[in-house]
Order: C-alpha cells, then structure tokens, then sequence
C-alpha cells in the first residue's frame, strides 16, 4: 500500500519543504495526536483483529508521513490502527513494525536502483554500507523488542510531551517571520 501510493507522491516530486516550521508543527500535531488516539482507544475493549480497514489505513499513514517531515511514520501507523479497532498497544505496534519492513525494503531498493542508474554505484563504499545495514538491523530488532515490552506496560503520554515540547521550541526558536 506504502509503495503503491508513495512510489507516484515521489515520482511526480511532491514534498514539503523540510523548514523548521513545518517539522515543528508535524511534531506538535503528532503528539496532540498521540494523546487523543491513546485515550480515544484506551475506553474501547481489548482487539487484536487486523482487518482490511485497519491495513490500508496503516499503509497510508505511513504515506503521510514520508511526505510530511518531522511526523513519526511508527506513531502515524500505531495510532491509526489503535482508532481502527486493534486497541492492544502491543499488537498493534508488532503489526506496524512487521508492515514497516516491505516499506523500509522498497525504500532502500528504491533509493539502490536510483543510485545505479546514475552511475554512482562505482562512488559508494559498499562494504561500509553493508556493515552498516548489519548494525542498523540489530540494533533496530532490539530496539523494537524492548519497545514492545515496554509499551505493554506503559502510555505513550511521555513520547507524546516531549514531541510537543520540541515543537513548542522550535517554533519559538524561529526567527520573526520565518
């Protein structure tokens, strides 16, 4: 689904700038957000069941945030799919982050096939990017490990703060008429 809409949004360059402003604005939005899904899903019964709704949604919401920068493409996707009825915040951060791999594997490929076909494949230090696909893949299976653990036992409000606080800041930060 990610690909399928993404592919196109990308091809035909439609992005937003990546200011401060609008990244600002996508972390303060998220965590509002965030708080409003969680509470919103924590008043409905326990689900764990995936259904066609809840996957397409998920694929676009990690759309809209790879073309909106500063929101969390995770977040985006575990939160939709909490709104849509997989109310286990376990469950459904397993889903998005197993749905997440094609979409990490298709952007990866794409980003590949668009560095040989301008003839810099001759330029990158393959040995380095292969040691570095190893360490990001370890350290992101354990991270998400971890993850899922501790999400079973708490709420996202702290994630959900600081991303507000960010924003806020950044947004202060800016110089007058930015």
């Amino acid at each position: 689904m990610t690909a399928v809409v993404g592919l196109p949004m990308r091809l035909l360059g439609w992005e937003l700038p990546e200011t401060v402003a609008p990244v600002a604005w996508a972390l303060i939005i998220g965590g509002v957000w965030m708080l409003a899904a969680e509470r919103f899903a924590e008043s409905r019964p326990d689900s764990v069941a995936i259904t066609w709704t809840i996957v397409i949604a998920v694929g676009l919401a990690q759309v809209l945030a790879g073309v909106f920068p500063g929101t969390s493409r995770s977040a985006a996707a575990i939160f939709i799919a909490m709104l849509l009825g997989l109310t286990r915040k376990p469950a459904a951060a397993e889903f998005v982050f197993l749905v997440g791999i094609p979409t990490m594997f298709a952007a990866s490929g794409y980003a590949l096939l668009e560095t040989v076909s301008e003839g810099r494949a001759g330029d990158e230090d393959w040995t380095g990017l292969a040691v570095a696909f190893a360490a990001a893949t370890i350290t992101g299976f354990a991270t998400v490990r971890w993850l899922l653990g501790y999400i079973a036992t708490h709420r996202f409000a702290p994630f959900a703060w600081y991303r507000i606080g960010l924003g806020a800041a950044l947004l202060l930060g800016l110089p007058a008429g930015s």
